[in-house]
């Protein structure tokens, strides 16, 4: 299948155009583990500088994949184990540029996880004017049975300016799959992943499938279907993983 390859700074200036509080399309990663979604949710981040942000990461250890550089150790969120109503905007300090990105922490204890997660959603929920992560989202839905608290936040949307990237390895308990306005499929192994991965791109056939199975780790069809879309493409370049300074054009 012939789709056009486009190096991901053209992707994130396209992204930057379309995406904000007043046009919000979610986005939807797929992959497996070691795919890059990470990474790439970092380089996303470069859009969202000044803007409220909050990371579901609700692995029951620490992930030090999330961690910044020596000196700047809160680079990619401050880790916090619960958040208040107004966070960003009034009490403790975050991370990132403006210090006002936040990374809400799994731990053993599950309910006590899933409370704590619970609480955050529904904060989000009633004030909006937030970039939502969920890290593992099949994690948050399916094992801390959260799926109707996604639901109702990915349901609000533009009207509440609430922006949401959803990372997933598969696709069977990915709540508010449907809403993603701009989807992103990587890396997989088999037939199976294959197909959902091509599913989500509203594709069918085998050759489409065959297209989805040959990515490579760091490699992306990125499609979306906001007005003056040119269609799928394959991204060809590694996102950084520096903060980029916001894009224009």
């Amino acid at each position: 299948m012939d789709i056009p390859a486009v190096p991901l700074e053209r992707v994130l200036r396209r992204v930057d155009h379309i995406w904000g509080p007043e046009m919000a399309p979610h986005h939807l990663l797929f992959g497996m583990s070691g795919s890059g979604k990470t990474t790439l949710i970092k380089a996303l981040l470069g859009l969202c500088r000044d803007d409220r942000v909050l990371i579901l990461a609700p692995k029951p250890a620490a992930d030090p994949v999330w961690d910044g550089p020596p000196g700047e150790p809160y680079q990619w969120g401050k880790p916090v184990t619960a958040i208040t109503p107004m966070f960003g905007y009034a009490g403790e300090a975050g991370g990132g540029p403006a210090s006002m990105w936040y990374r809400l922490t799994g731990g053993p204890d599950r309910a006590d996880t899933a409370r704590r997660f619970g609480a955050a959603l529904a904060i989000v929920a009633a004030e909006g004017h937030t970039v939502l992560i969920l890290d593992d989202v099949r994690e948050t839905c399916r094992q801390l049975r959260l799926a109707e608290s996604v639901d109702s936040v990915m349901n609000l949307g533009r009207s509440a300016s609430v922006c949401a990237i959803l990372s997933a390895t598969e696709t069977s308990y990915v709540s508010g799959r449907g809403q993603g306005g701009m989807v992103w499929i990587g890396h997989t192994t088999g037939l199976s992943a294959a197909k959902a991965g091509a599913e989500l791109l509203g594709w069918r056939g085998r050759e489409r499938q065959d297209t989805c199975a040959g990515l490579a780790p760091h490699q992306w069809i990125f499609s979306e279907d906001q007005p003056g879309h040119a269609g799928p493409c394959i991204v060809t370049d590694e996102p950084r993983q520096q903060i980029p300074g916001r894009l224009n054009g």
